[in-house]
């Protein structure tokens, strides 16, 4: 009877130790619009980092821009049995269909960065984009307090494009209305794009025959084709915004030749989304507390929201290359 209660313990003993060890490991897919936008190839790094620490299976792939493949590569992913799915949508009207297909299948979706609208999204992973322009907006009020200005912002189908061309009008406001400032031209940039942004700069120079103050650029790829153009007419001192804090932008900003960039903190915005991920396939939602709501135009979706931080060459050192983010010899080489 000993030998027969003994046999009954390890038995079930192996059975439980067996479940464990059995156990499915959860796999996300992380799935980003190209590697040509730089800050999407360090998240997604960062993205598969911190959800590997904490056990996941990870597949990271991008769309080389193309909404076609992205959707290729959704449906591959999910046959591929991932939990849960992030995506920075290529074309935020046509990615609904992803998110569709992925909850035919039981699988949750992350928006990460963008909004996807018309569907029923599980979570968005957001920056703030009203505090975004009025960040532009201040700095380059500083240095150009009245003058010409010119604003190219981002995609108009994009809504964090639409969201920010809201914000810098409502703080440019003001100083339209005293008269400090005119608007010469103002115009949203397709996929945010720097060549399309550079032929808009140029017709509006031809047309106007005026010199901007400065030009609001919505993000470094736009500043940065604005530069080209503005060293082609000899233009300097004009005052130039952007946003991501390309390696560029921070040359740029050191040359003297743009004015300022906001920093979105990439690892925390990372980590975050591997975190929210991995709890959306676990059936787990962040704590009420921590939630705001956007409109997708069919739910108001759950949304956290992550600051982001102006960069100055002031502040260049401390912020980017203290933190981590590059080295002194990228910079400053």
């Amino acid at each position: 009877m000993k030998y027969k209660g003994l046999i009954t313990i390890l038995t079930t003993f192996i059975i439980l130790l067996s479940g464990c060890t059995n156990e499915k490991k959860i796999k996300v897919g992380f799935l980003y619009t190209s590697d040509v936008t730089a800050r999407y190839v360090k998240e997604s790094l960062f993205f598969k980092e911190r959800a590997n620490q904490l056990g996941a299976e990870v597949i990271i792939e991008h769309a080389d821009g193309k909404e076609a493949l992205q959707y290729e590569k959704a449906v591959s992913m999910l046959d591929a049995g991932v939990d849960a799915l992030a995506i920075i949508s290529v074309n935020a009207n046509t990615v609904a269909a992803i998110v569709r297909e992925a909850h035919d299948r039981g699988v949750p979706v992350l928006g990460y960065n963008r909004l996807i609208p018309n569907c029923d999204l599980d979570l968005f992973l957001s920056g703030n984009n009203d505090r975004l322009g009025k960040a532009m907006v201040d700095e380059v009020l500083k240095i150009k307090p009245s003058g010409n200005f010119i604003i190219l912002g981002g995609a108009k189908d994009d809504r964090n494009g639409l969201e920010l061309q809201q914000s810098l009008e409502k703080y440019l406001e003001p100083v339209i209305q005293s008269g400090k400032v005119k608007i010469l031209y103002k115009t949203f940039v397709e996929d945010w794009n720097p060549d399309y942004a550079a032929y808009e700069l140029k017709q509006v120079l031809s047309f106007t025959g005026e010199k901007p103050d400065a030009i609001i650029a919505g993000f470094d790829g736009i500043a940065d084709g604005c530069i080209k153009v503005l060293e082609e007419y000899g233009y300097a001192d004009v005052a130039i915004t952007g946003q991501d804090a390309e390696l560029k932008a921070i040359k740029n900003i050191i040359a003297g030749k743009q004015t300022m960039t906001v920093f979105h903190p990439l690892k925390t915005n990372a980590y975050t989304g591997a975190e929210l991920t991995i709890d959306l396939a676990k059936g787990k939602l962040p704590e009420k507390s921590r939630l705001s709501y956007v409109n997708n135009g069919m739910i108001d979706v759950p949304t956290i929201k992550i600051e982001s931080i102006t960069i100055t060459r002031d502040n260049i050192d401390e912020v980017l290359i203290e933190g981590g983010f590059y080295t002194k010899e990228e910079v400053y080489n």
